[in-house]
């Protein structure tokens, strides 16, 4: 890194001026900057909105920058005046090059999935210019990979890590973003994949966000529908065991053992036969298969884009090749983790305080309610006594968990770039450690404690219910309803200013003509005034939340697994809503798999039967229902932990059975190999 960069960081230094090269210095006009049609013929794959009043300098510099790399580009400015917005594209010469850089797999005109070599294009397309040969992600990926290639020179100060000129333009506020261009057609079509009738993603679907979004995407709502679908046994299951233990309330503490024993079968399979359709979904994408040595060396050579640009560190010579690479020392790195360990523990008692103080709040709304509340007039009614004053203090403790969920996540963050992770992919899970970990004991301390220290189960099962519900009302209110209204009042203006703007420009138009279409707006207006899109971090967030409260407190509250499916359904439209018609398109991402989550979701899994054993044994005192009537209740403890331990096996056994490579899988790799060996021997290239 450079020095004086770091010494300005430090507050050393003061920082000249980014572009001082008199001979670098641009016209200070741009002639070519008008808006255009919606129609014009260019068709840019990315953005760059550099914000008008900083001046056109630096961005001239950028767009040279940007040329020398081979990338098209085309200059406009938004109707309001206030962005400069570069637009740019990869020529189909540049893609291969890149493609074949980055060992993208493709399928090749018979079929078969591939290396990209740029040698061997005509396996892969007829189209003389090759301008059907990348899906509209794979445009996007290798047009950012270049772009992050195109870095700072020696003229630029405060410079972090390795990042190029683009994000450092962005972090100086030369740059309010760079991000992908909608397609409307495409985006159509994805959504057409849903509706009321049909309201889960096929494959068909999954491929479809697979070639507009990207791998990450694709993979998040994969997962979300393979979720939803499981959550149908699991949500009957529930319903079952509620409506018996209502008529047979003398089999309540069996049929809550036995939902258990279920739950935890269920969320072994849940992840199991995940990891199974995560092997097809791979292996339909890319024809390699996840856990074959051979395979992962292919595998590692498609990450090269996974290197975090604003890794820095020191550069050493590699013992076994001798070049030149940039390490992190460990010592500094083990001193990072230390701090970030120290401030999550505070993090957790800061917690564990605010729960205990919820706790103590809600037992002395319960004393008022009960002693005085039928003194006053206003809490006297049963509504707002029994339904309004009752959930107080619960929504004041939600509130504030709330908010220190979003502090956390803050803290979490910062913690987290301090720890200098070379790979987006180590950086990342890092990330999911903290938040799962505080969000994992913040969540569901309180509901722990009432279990096993209170030892209180009508108060848990109302806890967990009220929990569900408000969250299933709330948050789709919070996340659909009100970012839906915002977005088209938004919309809305937008189109009135160009009504006004058609009446001025036209004083004469008819009133059968006073109108404006969506077609009227200027697109790189129309996306630039969208939510930056955030990834799929909170959304995978989200659903380690909700199946924690549905699986470890299920022997309190069956039915949370109904609110689970039905909160799903709307969060898979909601989701795929937002992402196509209320954020600037994501940046696609490739990926394998769904990364540390599916770890967040074992450990909770694997957590659920001790906690759902306890709260049959300790919470609602069933040991006696469910394992006989012992001699003292010690005994009756010992045998529900060796129900639990032979629960855990039982499990491990059940998770091994269904783990491993689909059969189909290794059959079409037999094919493959050999129809390969046969092409080998007639002399043809065989797929690789």
């Amino acid at each position: 890194m450079d020095r004086v960069g770091l010494r300005h960081r430090l507050g050393a230094t003061k920082a000249p001026d980014p572009v001082s090269d008199q001979s670098k210095r641009p016209p200070s006009s741009i002639p070519d900057a008008e808006p255009k049609p919606l129609d014009e013929p260019y068709e840019a794959t990315v953005a760059a909105a550099f914000i008008s009043s900083k001046g056109t300098e630096l961005l001239h510099f950028a767009k040279r920058k940007v040329e020398e790399r081979g990338i098209k580009t085309k200059l406009v400015t938004t109707e309001d005046k206030e962005h400069n917005v570069l637009l740019m594209s990869l020529p189909s010469g540049e893609m291969m090059k890149i493609a074949e850089e980055l060992a993208i797999r493709k399928r090749d005109l018979e079929g078969y999935v591939r290396t990209f070599r740029s040698a061997d294009v005509d396996m892969f397309t007829t189209n003389p210019d090759a301008s059907d040969l990348f899906t509209q992600s794979e445009q996007i990926l290798l047009i950012e990979y270049c772009l992050d290639k195109i870095k700072p020179d020696n003229t630029f100060d405060d410079v972090v890590g390795n990042e190029s000129i683009l994000e450092w333009c962005q972090r100086q506020h030369y740059l309010e973003d760079v991000f992908p261009l909608h397609h409307q057609q495409s985006a159509k079509d994805i959504m057409a994949e849903l509706s009321f009738s049909s309201p889960l993603y096929d494959v068909g679907g999954i491929s479809k966000l697979q070639d507009y979004f990207g791998e990450k995407v694709a993979l998040y709502f994969a997962f979300l529908t393979f979720y939803t679908k499981t959550l149908v046994s699991y949500a009957v299951a529930g319903i079952a065991v509620t409506v018996a233990s209502t008529f047979m309330n003398s089999k309540a503490a069996l049929l809550l053992f036995l939902y258990s024993i279920f739950g935890a079968l269920w969320g072994a399979s849940l992840i199991s036969l995940w990891k199974r359709r995560n092997i097809e979904i791979v292996y339909m994408w890319t024809s390699l298969i996840m856990g074959d040595s051979s395979d992962e060396s292919l595998m590692s050579m498609t990450k090269k884009e996974d290197l975090r640009n604003k890794f820095f560190g020191i550069e050493v010579s590699h013992r076994i090749t001798g070049e030149k690479i940039t390490v992190f020392p460990k010592r500094q790195k083990l001193v990072r983790y230390l701090l970030s360990a120290v401030v999550v523990l505070f993090s957790l008692f800061v917690s564990s305080k605010l729960m205990m103080a919820a706790l103590d709040f809600e037992d002395t709304m319960n004393l008022w309610l009960e002693d005085k509340a039928h003194l006053y007039k206003w809490s006297s009614p049963f509504i707002m006594k029994r339904i309004v004053l009752k959930n107080v203090p619960l929504g004041l403790y939600l509130g504030c968990l709330n908010v220190l969920d979003f502090v956390y996540g803050l803290v979490a963050e910062k913690l987290t770039l301090q720890e200098n992770h070379k790979y987006h992919s180590e950086y990342e899970n890092s990330l999911v450690l903290k938040l799962v970990l505080f969000q994992f004991l913040n969540m569901n301390a309180a509901y722990l404690y009432v279990a096993f220290i209170r030892q209180d189960y009508l108060r848990l099962a109302s806890s967990i219910r009220s929990v569900l519900m408000i969250e299933l009302v709330i948050g789709n209110v919070k996340e659909t309803i009100v970012p839906i209204f915002l977005a088209r009042r938004k919309r809305k203006a937008k189109m009135a200013e160009a009504l006004q703007k058609k009446k001025e420009e036209n004083p004469d138009l008819a009133d059968t003509e006073q109108f404006v279409s969506s077609s009227d707006l200027d697109p790189i207006s129309t996306q630039l005034d969208m939510d930056p899109y955030d990834g799929v971090f909170g959304d995978y967030f989200e659903l380690v939340r909700q199946f924690s409260q549905i699986t470890l407190f299920a022997a309190a509250f069956p039915l949370g697994a109904l609110l689970a499916l039905l909160n799903n359904f709307i969060e898979i439209f909601t989701d795929s809503y937002k992402l196509v018609y209320m954020t600037r398109r994501a940046s696609p991402k490739r990926a394998l798999n769904i990364g540390a989550w599916i770890r967040a979701f074992e450990f909770i899994s694997i957590t659920s039967v001790l906690t759902n054993l306890g709260i049959i044994t300790v919470t609602a005192n069933y040991a006696s229902a469910v394992v006989g009537k012992g001699t003292s209740q010690t005994e009756e403890y010992f045998w529900m932990i060796v129900v639990e331990h032979v629960l855990l096996v039982a499990r491990f056994a059940f998770m091994t059975l269904f783990e491993g490579i689909p059969s189909w899988v290794r059959d079409q790799r037999a094919k493959e190999r050999f129809l390969a060996s046969k092409k080998d021997a007639a002399g043809a290239p065989s797929p690789s």
